[in-house]
């Protein structure tokens, strides 16, 4: 036996809605993400600001005709929202937070190690030139406590002079 549909569309709720885990958005949406919202006036889509946008004007339209009621629901869509709006900004800050960081540890780096005209394209230099610099970098450090051990001698000797002289 086939449904009646009472000359009314079923409602598909919940069908086409986007899940951000219950509020939270872990970088999931970003300020361009396009939101379907069920206002009380129906369906309105866009991004966060633009809804914010939307359901501001829309309560200001439901005021200035005298229906504080749907006024009132519209400012709550609306402020929403706005508190949606922040966090997206905020979860952007964050990011760029953890980032600047990490680019600047880099930049450091490779400002440390020297790399040739030939392979300034590639990310890292070749594994062979890798090893190059860390033996480099060994003898260095060794030639540098070999040249502090010899000042310490150096210091040791004079001091035992000054002790025979007296």
């Amino acid at each position: 036996m086939r449904q009646q549909n009472n000359g009314r569309r079923r409602q598909n709720r919940g069908s086409n809605r986007r899940n951000f885990n219950n509020g939270n958005l872990n970088g999931n949406i970003n300020k361009n993400t396009v939101i379907d919202s069920s206002g009380p006036d129906g369906r309105q889509r866009g991004s966060a600001a633009q809804l914010n946008e939307k359901y501001t004007s829309l309560a200001s339209d439901a005021s200035s005709s005298d229906d504080r009621i749907l006024a009132e629901s519209f400012l709550q869509f609306a402020d929403h929202y706005y508190r949606l709006q922040k966090e997206i900004e905020l979860n952007n800050e964050n990011k760029e937070a953890k980032i600047k960081p990490e680019l600047t540890t880099t930049s450091n780096n490779s400002s440390i190690i020297e790399i040739d005209d030939n392979e300034k394209t590639t990310k890292t230099p070749s594994r062979r030139k890798r090893g190059f610099q860390m033996r480099e970098a060994e003898v260095s450090t060794l030639e540098n406590n070999d040249e502090k051990n010899e000042v310490k001698e150096i210091k040791n000797n004079k001091s035992q002079n000054n002790d025979l002289l007296i």
